[in-house]
């Protein structure tokens, strides 16, 4: 009996023993084990968490900034070595407030919304100059600046567009300075010619404002540029601006392409007469060339389609060599060659020789047959895979069963070794040494019409 009670208390106790193990494990030591990899080390120091560097935020000032480079540029009264010295710290935050930089420079001050300014503008900023050499002093630190610090440009680039938005708001002498500054900082690639587009505001079209501006911009970049026209239109080009787009930009009440190239006349801007007029002529053509492509794809009768063109030739003062081109670019526009090689060979034939009689009511001339012939050429000659099967003499032997081109037309093309304005000479050597047999077999008719 006294063996059993042992046994009971013995078990009792194991039991409770484990429970207390248990639990003191669970409350203890598990916590630090789930907490941490490894237990706990004591620290020196008094506990405060300490702050990283990329979590501490600092106060937007704007202002303070603006002030800074006020007070540099007013003590260096304009003078270049001097500013940059004393804009170029590292205290300045170009980054954070470049744009502030860019319109205490060219406006004067902060721009608010709606286009004011908030406070006195500095009379070193290109709103504020005097004169054209005022505003190349102020486009010259702009440009120092961003030689040191690149990113400045898409700066600028934000500026200029947001102040073409408030063109209105600005006075006379603020607006011709501004320009001037655009034109000198496109032709220093120190923005992006596409903002230019933002000019393209209601307010700005009515009142006059952005043609004004931008002839005025196109003046200042042709001075920076000895005048060179075509370099001017490239870089406009580059940003969807050519003078199709300024039209637009005139108000409704004058709005036309005659009105825009007297107005080029008004100015002295006569390279850029010539730049309008040859657009419209590009129009006009453009537009001879897709009513040949309706009519043929609707397949209007030929002496319809013929009559069409001599109609519209003469209302628009379509030239031979435009008449006869917009023909066969016409024909050309309703054919599908997007095809396999020998796929777009039949179809260009076929086509051809559906239309020749199209293209010989068009050829009156000699002049004309030469025109076409060349228009061929450069055709062929921009499609390496058509040039290689040698697809000019087949086009050129069937125009000339259809009476299309007549001897004296493809001998004197032959014998005169006629190369494209644009092209490579080895496309045309390509299209003669393919045209030899062509050649000989004329020749032989030639002399033999002669004998008889």
């Amino acid at each position: 009996y006294f063996l059993h009670c042992l046994c009971f208390l013995l078990f009792f106790l194991s039991y409770h023993f484990s429970i207390f193990f248990c639990s003191f494990f669970f409350f203890f030591f598990f916590p630090r084990l789930t907490m941490s990899g490894k237990e706990l080390k004591p620290t020196l120091g008094t506990g405060v968490p300490k702050t990283r560097k990329r979590n501490i935020t600092l106060k937007h000032d704007p202002e303070a900034f603006r002030n800074r480079v006020i007070e540099v540029l007013e003590r260096c009264a304009g003078e270049l070595k001097a500013s940059i010295s004393g804009l170029d710290v590292d205290d300045l935050d170009y980054s954070r407030y470049g744009e502030v930089f860019a319109e205490v420079s060219i406006a004067g001050n902060i721009v608010e919304p709606g286009g004011s300014l908030r406070g006195q503008p500095t009379q070193f900023s290109v709103f504020q100059a005097e004169d054209r050499a005022g505003v190349m002093a102020r486009v010259e630190l702009l440009h120092q600046l961003m030689r040191r610090k690149p990113f400045l440009r898409a700066r600028y680039d934000m500026v200029v567009e947001k102040l073409l938005v408030f063109l209105p708001s600005f006075q006379e002498a603020s607006r011709k300075n501004f320009a001037a500054a655009v034109g000198i900082m496109m032709h220093g690639n120190m923005i992006t010619p596409t903002i230019l587009t933002k000019i393209d505001m209601e307010a700005n079209i009515e009142g006059g404002f952005a043609l004004e501006f931008i002839i005025a911009v196109m003046e200042s970049f042709l001075r920076e540029n000895n005048n060179d026209v075509e370099k001017m239109m490239h870089v406009l080009r580059g940003a969807s601006i050519d003078t199709g787009t300024i039209v637009n930009w005139m108000p409704k009440k004058i709005r036309s392409a005659e009105a825009l190239s007297d107005h080029f006349r008004e100015k002295g801007l006569e390279k850029l007469v010539g730049q309008n007029e040859r657009r419209i002529r590009l129009v006009v053509v453009t537009q001879l060339k897709e009513g040949v492509t309706e009519r043929v794809e609707k397949k209007t009768p030929f002496k319809d389609i013929a009559k069409w063109i001599e109609d519209f030739a003469q209302e628009h003062s379509v030239g031979e060599s435009e008449r006869v081109g917009a023909t066969w670019d016409g024909i050309i526009g309703s054919i599908d060659l997007s095809r396999k090689t020998q796929q777009n060979r039949y179809a260009l034939l076929q086509a051809l020789q559906d239309n020749a009689k199209l293209l010989l009511l068009v050829c009156r001339t000699g002049m004309d047959e030469f025109e076409l012939l060349m228009k061929v050429q450069s055709f062929i000659s921009a499609d390496m895979e058509l040039l290689k099967i040698a697809v000019f003499r087949d086009i050129v032997n069937l125009l000339y069963q259809a009476d299309v081109f007549s001897e004296d037309t493809v001998l004197r093309w032959y014998r005169r070794g006629t190369t494209l304005n644009k092209g490579s000479a080895a496309s045309s050597n390509i299209i003669r040494e393919q045209m030899v047999s062509f050649i000989k077999w004329l020749e032989t008719a030639e002399e033999e019409s002669d004998d008889e």
